[in-house]
């Protein structure tokens, strides 16, 4: 095999590259959770190696099997490295999985007939590299594209639209140049390995580093919002509360605090079980947010006790939304059994000075809710500021 040095070590370091991602990765993964996304990332490294090392024995065996075999590792590898990444993000649905299935698929069966019928190495690497560049122009597309995004996955989908515009201009040098190989030297050809090479380094670290990214974002979630409801925790409720509250004194806007409380709900725990009591935090949940706007913050404080901050409402405002989430509970039905219930809510309305005030909002509303218990619950009873 005779072939430049540059392209031999080159090949020679994706081969060692891709095999010490896999001992990493599998060393990584053995006492951390082996989710789906990772096995496929690895798998798509044993992919990619297969390729790598299969380089080195084109001569070695007929070119009609070990050329279409060689490069339809390389086509499904760095397919699942895509998928894997996507996965990963959160952004594999159906749509994307459809897209990947006919590129795949369509990729592997142009280069087939390419192979067969158009046997000039030129036109296969021609081929090759359109259909990797359209495998990483979306991925790209979506980690640019998102506004959301943080900025290593803006960098990631950066890099790989540089990529991609390597990989179109070693097409196009390609299919000018019918007898370019693999092992050609020429400036499209050192421009792709060294680009591919900072790409596998990059990319490598980059997944991990999202997957940490994505796991702490997780986490950070877990923490701000009730598992059961799906609303604010406590913490949270109170931790934008102040801000909230901060913004509103700056402005000198109202700010309404409703704390509700389920009515009896210990009796519907004791009578129906808790698995029915969870169902009904989650339904009164459901119902309340359903009447709230899109500025208002909504969260559990704990058991059955839950609290509104509503932006900007005056006592005539935040009295119609609270007396409109009290009657949407108690016209509420659990689906399939008997069971309703009812909430009462105590009220007050402020112009803030700071979010000092949190504490004292949350005393005075407690002492309203106290009274509509008093006073026969299921109703809204209305507090001032003293």
């Amino acid at each position: 095999m005779s072939f430049q040095i540059e392209i031999e070590s080159m090949i020679t370091a994706f081969i060692f590259g891709n095999l010490f991602t896999i001992l990493l990765a599998t060393s990584y993964q053995f006492r951390s959770p082996r989710d789906s996304a990772s096995r496929l990332f690895t798998f798509s490294k044993w992919l990619q190696l297969g390729y790598w090392s299969s380089l080195l024995v084109w001569d070695d065996l007929p070119h009609g099997f070990i050329i279409p075999v060689s490069n339809g590792l390389m086509l499904c590898g760095g397919c699942l490295e895509m998928l894997a990444l996507l996965k990963m993000l959160g952004l594999l649905g159906d749509k994307v999985k459809i897209y990947y299935t006919v590129f795949i698929v369509g990729s592997v069966l142009s280069y087939v007939i390419v192979a067969l019928f158009f046997n000039q190495s030129g036109l296969r690497i021609a081929t090759a590299s359109l259909w990797v560049m359209l495998f990483i122009l979306y991925p790209a597309r979506l980690l640019t594209a998102d506004k959301y995004a943080s900025p290593l996955q803006k960098m990631m989908g950066s890099l790989f639209y540089v990529y991609a515009i390597i990989l179109g201009v070693r097409a196009v040098v390609a299919f000018e140049e019918p007898r370019m190989t693999v092992f050609s030297g020429n400036l499209s050809q050192e421009l792709y390995y060294i680009g591919l090479y900072l790409l596998m380094i990059l990319y490598n670290a980059g997944f991990y580093l999202l997957s940490n990214e994505q796991s702490h974002e997780r986490l950070k979630r877990i923490a701000a919002y009730d598992e059961l409801t799906g609303i604010l925790s406590r913490r949270a409720f109170m931790s934008e509360t102040r801000v909230k509250l901060d913004l509103a004194a700056k402005r000198q806007a109202w700010i309404s605090f409703l704390l509700l409380d389920i009515d009896h709900f210990k009796q519907v725990n004791d009578s129906w079980g808790h698995n029915i009591g969870d169902k009904v935090l989650q339904s009164f949940a459901y119902t309340t947010q359903d009447k709230l706007g899109l500025g208002d913050l909504f969260g559990r404080l704990g058991g059955e006790e839950f609290a509104i901050l509503l932006e900007g409402a005056n006592e005539e405002e935040s009295s119609r939304k609270a007396e409109n989430i009290r009657l949407a509970i108690m016209n509420s039905t659990y689906p399939d059994l008997s069971l309703q219930y009812t909430v009462s809510i105590g009220v007050i309305t402020i112009r803030p000075q700071g979010n000092s005030d949190l504490d004292k909002l949350y005393t005075i509303s407690d002492r309203a809710l106290y009274q509509a218990k008093q006073n026969g619950r299921n109703q809204v009873v209305r507090s001032k500021w003293t």
